[in-house]
């Protein structure tokens, strides 16, 4: 079936609004969040060791699943009572642009093992992320219709979309040098298999008088690549996308191949003391399997008599705005031109460094703060955290804390982990608030996971 392959973008951007919708932007899970008896703690620094004395592997799918998103505005912003979306209320809520950040992770195998003073780790997962920041003027073109702007000049602004999906098999290695000092690295083949860059795409409109047609432009273009297949039709001057999908072009075929590197290290002061600084996904994937640059170079035209509005349903030319967008990205293959790029898309992954520190209070129970830089398309974020754990409970471990995103956005977050012989079960999230309700807040995180814990035989730390 022929797809049009910016609608694809368009689409997924609106199922980014209404899924996701949270503060911070798209940063990964902090130790804070994470439970102290649990490895998966090493994804964030590779120093960490495997505290459990077991073998552990993670359940396919569900031995680490991560979600976090970013509107700049709520959920409800966007639905109106009864779950009736209104791009009314979106317009007036929104400032100057429109934001939108998704970080999503499912872990498709992950192993931890501890041998003398060496943890091995190994983690596949699936990885996606990706960015939409658009002016709020575009919003009115949704909101309105076409039928408002007939006779007039105007400039609706820019959007720009990021989305960019990879396996990624990670391979890491800690060493306690000694009874103060933890080392560890992972390094991370990446396997991309879906890039889309829209950097600022500008919309106007534009009246000819002659031919008695509003032109709606698009001027700029995007990056594509991904399971496309692009067919031409230059006697129509059409440009499509058809789905080819091979399973093993992106699986693990040396096919937009990427590299990246996590480093840590973790410092012990003391008996009761911690400080821990670690580098993650220094690196980029590269895209030239499959890959085209698509430009737009022809107005879309509407008559006096195909105009429609979208703010009044009695009214006549009524169109329901989604309807309304649609029809404009199935219109999209009649204004772009595609050509297959031969130069391969570097990308690069958004680079955290963290730094924290803990300090035990008692045998049962520590503290502690971290800090998160956080760096993505040249913008500089930063996450500050405050948290608490105890293991005072049989089986259980208990933690609670804040998190500060550029010093506003103050979330209480929340973490559970319980453990038997052959299992293990943990869940945490730094906005409590973002759970109970959704609707009503701009930040949502949270991890999960489930291992399978082994008993084997093993030498004691010397």
């Amino acid at each position: 079936m022929a797809v049009s392959a910016f609608k694809k973008a368009i689409i997924f951007s609106v199922l980014t609004w209404l899924t996701f919708n949270i503060c911070i932007k798209a940063q990964e899970t902090l130790p804070s969040y994470l439970m102290p008896g649990t490895a998966q703690q090493s994804l964030f620094n590779p120093a960490y060791q495997n505290k459990s004395g077991k073998l552990i592997i993670g359940i396919p799918l569900l031995s680490g699943i991560e979600a976090s998103s970013n509107t700049s505005v709520t959920f409800n912003s966007i639905f109106s009572e009864g779950f009736k979306y209104s791009f009314k209320k979106l317009y007036n809520d929104l400032g100057d642009q429109g934001e939108a950040q998704i970080f999503a992770n499912a872990s498709m195998f992950f192993a931890s093992l501890k041998h003398n003073n060496y943890t091995y780790s190994l983690s596949i997962s699936e990885r996606v992320f990706s960015e939409l920041i658009f002016d709020k003027e575009i919003i009115k073109l949704i909101r309105d219709g076409t039928q408002k702007y007939y006779g007039t000049n105007e400039n609706f602004g820019g959007v720009s979309f990021r989305l960019q999906q990879f396996r990624e098999i990670a391979p890491g290695i800690s060493k306690r040098i000694n009874q103060n000092l933890d080392i560890g690295i992972r390094l991370k083949i990446l396997f991309g298999k879906l890039y889309l860059n829209t950097k600022n795409i500008y919309l106007s409109a534009e009246t000819d008088p002659q031919n008695n047609e509003l032109l709606i432009k698009s001027q700029g273009s995007y990056k594509l690549s991904g399971p496309f297949s692009y067919n031409s039709d230059s006697e129509n001057s059409l440009s499509t996308f058809s789905t080819k999908i091979y399973p093993g072009d992106y699986f693990f075929q040396p096919r937009n191949l990427g590299f990246a590197l996590d480093a840590g290290i973790i410092f012990r002061p003391s008996d009761i003391t911690e400080l821990s600084v670690s580098l993650n996904d220094i690196g980029f994937t590269g895209f030239k399997y499959n890959s085209y640059r698509v430009q737009f170079t022809r107005p879309l035209r509407y008559t006096e008599y195909s105009l429609y509005q979208s703010h009044s349903p009695e009214e006549v030319n009524y169109r329901e705005p989604l309807e309304a967008l649609r029809a404009y990205s199935d219109s999209l293959i009649n204004i772009t031109d595609v050509n297959e790029s031969p130069d391969r898309f570097i990308s690069y992954l958004p680079i955290k460094i963290n730094i924290s520190g803990k300090y035990q209070f008692s045998e049962k129970y520590f503290g502690g703060i971290i800090n998160q830089f956080y760096f993505m398309n040249k913008k500089l974020a930063n996450l500050f955290s405050a948290f608490i754990y105890t293991s005072s409970v049989k089986n259980f471990e208990f933690g609670t804390g804040v998190s500060v995103y550029n010093l506003r956005c103050l979330k209480p977050g929340l973490g559970i982990s319980y453990s038997r012989k052959k299992y293990q079960i943990f869940f945490t999230s730094n906005n409590i608030w973002g759970i109970i309700n959704p609707t009503g807040s701009k930040h949502l995180n949270l991890y999960f996971g489930i291992n399978l814990l082994f008993d084997i035989n093993r030498e004691e730390i010397e």
